[in-house]
């Protein structure tokens, strides 16, 4: 008998049943996909860090170093387990060419290097430990997509070619946000090979378990030993190799949450308007001595059963949708062996969300406990005003431009030039790397020199970044990664404080004096050759390179090694830039188009993002569209008998039509514009709050005026339209004589 009831009431009522199914789907599919990416994007980048036994800690350095010196800080201390220094043979990239492209316009740092002997192994596609031959190479993964490149093609070094075996996967620089590169070869070619490039080490160690990488990385810094370099710990690692897809997961669950929130709205409507059909049978039933629970449960069956239909066609789309946006993270990472973990989650997900939306329908149906038989029965429908429902046509429509917008908002601002205001880095034109030189300084010179001279820079900076041991006023001693120079050319954006300017001032990145426990004010020792100096800290700025944990100093005279050099440059012309770039790009640096460094550095993301703009528009677009519709409709079916009575006083269908779609339309306008509003500031600090945990402090969007004005209110306001038109035909429908005689 339930089952019948069920049956026919969802043959009655198709377009609200069929609403009901499809918010519930929607909602189950959106949340199982954020598990589902999530688990895979653990699982992988997981699996690769241990079948590649990724270190703990890692200390880049160049120059000269002992080797005994190392392994005698190794064995006195006990929380390391094992240990290794690793060659980097660091490559001119204007000498590099893959398959016919030339590795000029590359912002990594490209280099040659050898199976390690201990540990953090080179895996292959499937994740097995490579093996290489002479005359062979095997080329970063992220080159493959990048430059379409495939076995058998070429890789050439200067006059030297080597065939490219196959591909790798770098537990340690597989992101593009890492700023090198490895390329796999023989011991024998990387000694035929080593006039090529200068060498640079990876000082590298595993720890015993629960031993803090950053205590280790101390002990080391006051054992004196080589560290002209940054260091990198085990999280750290982990956190560049997750933060690429991750923000395309964020994006993906903040819209999960958005539409959900509108699935509840709009399910509990429709139940509303359900139950106000339904009063007379409620009070029939109430008549007949049937309790209110078994009322209730009624009509939560036909709940429940749409609830299970939901469910499982959200897992199913849900699993179509995984395959396109996990491929990326198969790709660089392998396949996850996450497979049924993943499925419990998404499981797990879709029961949430499924459950929220019960229970709000199980409150909702508890309105009618303190319904009476007689008022049921006898109850006078009150042609009362729909501004309620409109709201909620608002609101939908806000939410929706939310969903449009904060996706899109995220792409333009990391695709910006002026994005490197958050990569540590001033709004420049240019930026000249000088790094594999046997003199950087005297390198550096001859190119500030020749800066100077020549009439097309119209500004330009030359910074130098060295590694300096570091005394904090507790005695606690680290190596700071010091950017030297002029920073008042191209100043970044402080968070807090100002830029250096005096001499004895310092500038630390969010993470670095987050990690150093130090503000704006407080000062540390700077040992700078056979000096210590004193520095104040005066401004903490946001920088998502290198770690992010970078400082920044005024220009100060010292025979410190240097380890690299960047000459950030600004044209008087910019649109004589590629001639300029190709110029000095042959006088041996590495010079990049800011623009195509930011690009180079983002570039998965911001393919992931793209992907992730349009689906959630094509979401929310058929979630507008539908909503509008059906509210409509229902609004219409709700005020039947006062649409029949105006008919019978003469109105036309046009008339009333027109003021049912002159009302929608103005609110649905006023929902896009508040969710513009919304996905303007209140997106701008909910993706602040996610990026500053990886260095970038007061975060701002960086907007495309064009998309914000024109394009996203084009598009849901002409899916509104059509929406409008589609809930108000059911007025042509309505005849004159139904609010005398009732509906046929």
């Amino acid at each position: 008998m339930l089952n019948k009831l069920i049956w026919n009431d969802v043959q009655q009522n198709k377009l609200s049943s069929a609403a009901t199914v499809f918010f519930m789907a929607v909602s189950a599919m959106m949340l199982a996909l954020t598990a589902m990416l999530f688990s895979s994007l653990l699982g992988s980048v997981n699996g690769l860090m241990e079948q590649a036994q990724a270190p703990d800690l890692v200390q880049m350095h160049t120059g000269a170093l002992i080797e005994g010196e190392i392994g005698q800080f190794a064995r006195e201390n006990q929380e390391i387990s094992q240990w290794q220094i690793c060659r980097f043979l660091n490559l001119d990239n204007s000498q590099v060419t893959l398959g016919g492209y030339n590795l000029l316009d590359s912002t990594q740092d490209n280099g040659l290097c050898v199976q390690s002997e201990r540990f953090d192994y080179l895996l292959d596609i499937d994740n097995n430990r490579l093996e290489v031959l002479p005359g062979q190479v095997y080329v970063p993964v992220c080159y493959r997509m990048r430059y379409d490149l495939s076995v058998g093609d070429t890789m050439q070094i200067s006059d030297e070619m080597l065939t490219i075996a196959g591909f790798l996967r770098d537990a340690q620089m597989n992101s593009m946000m890492a700023s090198s590169k490895r390329f796999l070869v023989s011991e024998w070619d990387y000694e035929r090979l080593k006039s090529c490039g200068e060498e640079e080490y990876l000082i590298e160690f595993l720890l015993k378990d629960n031993v803090n990488a950053n205590a280790i990385g101390n002990t080391y810094t006051q054992w004196g030993l080589p560290a002209n370099g940054p260091a990198i710990t085990k999280p750290l690692i982990h956190m560049m190799n997750a933060l690429s897809d991750g923000t395309t997961i964020l994006v993906i669950f903040l819209a999960a949450v958005v539409v959900l929130l509108v699935a509840l709205l709009c399910i509990r409507f429709i139940l509303a308007i359900r139950m106000e059909q339904d009063k007379r049978e409620v009070g029939m039933l109430k008549a007949l001595g049937i309790g209110k629970n078994e009322i209730k449960r009624l009509y939560f069956s036909k709940y429940i059963l749409f609830s299970v239909c939901g469910g499982l066609l959200g897992l199913g789309l849900s699993s179509v949708l995984r395959r396109p946006l996990e491929r990326q993270i198969r790709d660089l990472y392998g396949a996850s062996d996450n497979s049924a973990p993943a499925a419990v989650f998404a499981l797990c997900a879709v029961a949430v969300a499924e459950t929220v939306i019960l229970l709000s329908v199980w409150r909702s149906l508890k309105k009618t406990d303190g319904l009476s038989a007689v008022a049921a029965l006898f109850s006078v429908r009150a042609q009362e005003q729909d501004w309620r429902q409109y709201l909620l046509i608002s609101f939908v429509s806000a939410a929706c431009a939310f969903l449009m917008l904060l996706p899109q908002n995220l792409y333009s601002t990391l695709s910006s030039s002026t994005f490197v205001t958050y990569m540590g880095i001033g709004n420049a034109d240019i930026r000249m790397d000088i790094r594999q030189d046997t003199d950087v300084s005297s390198t550096t010179a001859q190119f500030a020199a020749a800066l100077e001279r020549d009439t097309q820079v119209e500004r330009y900076a030359v910074l130098r970044t060295q590694s300096l041991p570091a005394t904090l006023e507790d005695g606690m001693t680290c190596n700071l990664t010091v950017e030297m120079g002029d920073h008042t050319i191209f100043p970044v954006r402080y968070s807090v404080g100002t830029l250096p300017v005096m001499e004895s001032e310092i500038a630390l990145s969010s993470l670095c004096a987050k990690e150093l426990g130090l503000s704006v004010g407080d000062t540390l020792l700077l040992r700078i050759g056979a000096d210590e100096i004193r520095y104040t800290v005066c401004g903490i700025y946001s920088d998502i390179t290198n770690g992010g944990k970078t400082a920044k100093a005024g220009s100060r005279a010292n025979n410190a090694p240097v380890i690299w050099s960047v000459l950030y440059v600004s044209l008087k012309d910019p649109e004589a830039s590629p001639q300029w770039m190709e110029a000095y790009s042959q006088s041996g640096a590495d010079v990049t188009d800011i623009e195509d460094y930011v690009r180079d550095t983002y570039g998965p993301t911001l393919a992931q993002l793209r992907l992730a703009s349009r689906g959630t528009m094509l979401i929310a677009v058929l979630v507008a569209f539908i909503v509008i519709a059906l509210f409509l409709r229902l609004i219409v079916e709700r005020n039947r008998d006062a649409v029949s009575l105006q008919k019978a006083l003469g109105f036309t269908s046009w008339d009333i039509g027109r003021a049912y779609f002159f009302k929608g339309f103005f609110f649905a306008a006023a929902g896009v514009l508040a969710g513009l509003l919304l996905g303007t500031l209140l997106g701008e600090g909910l993706c602040g709050l996610v990026l500053k945990s990886f260095g970038a402090d007061s975060f701002r969007f960086i907007i495309r005026w064009d998309c914000l004005l024109i394009v996203i209110p084009a598009i849901i306001l002409a899916a509104t339209i059509f929406a409008v038109l589609m809930g108000t035909a059911e007025v042509q429908r309505i005849q004159a004589h139904e609010c005398c005689t009732g509906r046929d």
